[in-house]
């Protein structure tokens, strides 16, 4: 869910570590032939086997479902712009970076160059990113060495967040741009559509009916947020999920976003997308 370059200092060794979440690495036993049968039966007299816990694959939900509307606003996709630039030097460590504060204005300014900041456009979130060199003796951090402030905006519509449809800037050494991302849709409404309630989608993410599948285990994963939004998704995408209600290739697929961790695991929330369209 969420990826942090660290480098970890041990025994004089310096070791690059790249912790990525939502991916599962499934080890398996393999039977081996050869062996007797009866070595696997344990003996008449032996204890009986305790019992061991039932597997918990519940999806705990930590806050109240917001309310459900029977219907939302429907909008189609009129256009698309999608453009990527950078100085190639984003992860070089720098004196210093932009504060939290003064970032997005520096992002703003730098994105008069590339049409301004859209008028639908919140800004999500500003971070600072480390280089870190970490003690894996210690488990401690002892240095960190600044490399960029990354300042993210989110389509909204109808009040709701537009995934897929955002900008990312990347900002340096006295507010130099060194990256910019933009995938952001031109959006028109196109009527109204009737939806799930926040009850059927939590109980469609409990079955792990997502509208786009995760490469990860939900078990455990603890759900601290939840609303409502819209995604910008492909022709196939909508197919899938809604066989029996296809929509037009331009449209914008109206979903429950529950964002989520996974204790002892992320360590910020991520999303996940259920179809809100009723069929």
């Amino acid at each position: 869910m969420n990826a942090r370059e660290l480098i970890a200092v041990g025994s004089g060794l310096v070791i690059a570590v790249f912790l990525a979440g939502c991916m599962v690495f499934a080890f398996s036993m393999l039977g081996i032939t050869g062996f007797p049968s009866a070595s696997l039966v344990p003996p008449v007299n032996a204890d009986p086997a305790p019992d061991l816990p039932a597997y918990d694959r519940t999806i705990p939900l930590d806050v109240p479902l917001p309310a459900s509307p029977a219907t939302v606003p429907l909008y189609r996709v009129v256009s698309v712009e999608q453009y990527s630039s950078g100085t190639g030097t984003a992860l070089t460590v720098k004196k210093q970076i932009p504060s939290i504060e003064e970032a997005p204005g520096l992002a703003e300014a730098a994105l008069a160059a590339y049409g301004g900041l859209p008028a639908d456009a919140v800004l999500e979130r500003t971070e600072q990113v480390f280089m870190r060199k970490y003690n894996i003796r210690t488990e401690t951090v002892e240095e960190q060495y600044p490399q960029y402030t990354q300042v993210m905006y989110r389509q909204y519509v109808n009040g709701s967040p537009v995934m897929n449809s955002g900008i990312s800037v990347l900002v340096g050494e006295k507010g130099e741009l060194l990256d910019i991302s933009k995938d952001w849709s031109t959006l028109a409404f196109s009527g109204e559509v009737p939806v799930i309630s926040a009850e059927e989608a939590m109980e469609k993410l409990r079955a792990r009916d997502l509208l786009r599948p995760v490469q990860c285990s939900l078990d455990g994963y603890h759900v601290t947020r939840v609303q409502s939004g819209y995604y910008v998704g492909t022709f196939e995408t909508q197919i899938h999920n809604a066989p029996g209600q296809a929509m037009p290739p331009d449209t914008v697929i109206p979903v429950w976003i529950f964002y989520g961790i996974k204790p002892g695991t992320d360590t910020d929330p991520f999303p996940l997308l259920i179809n809100a369209t009723r069929g």
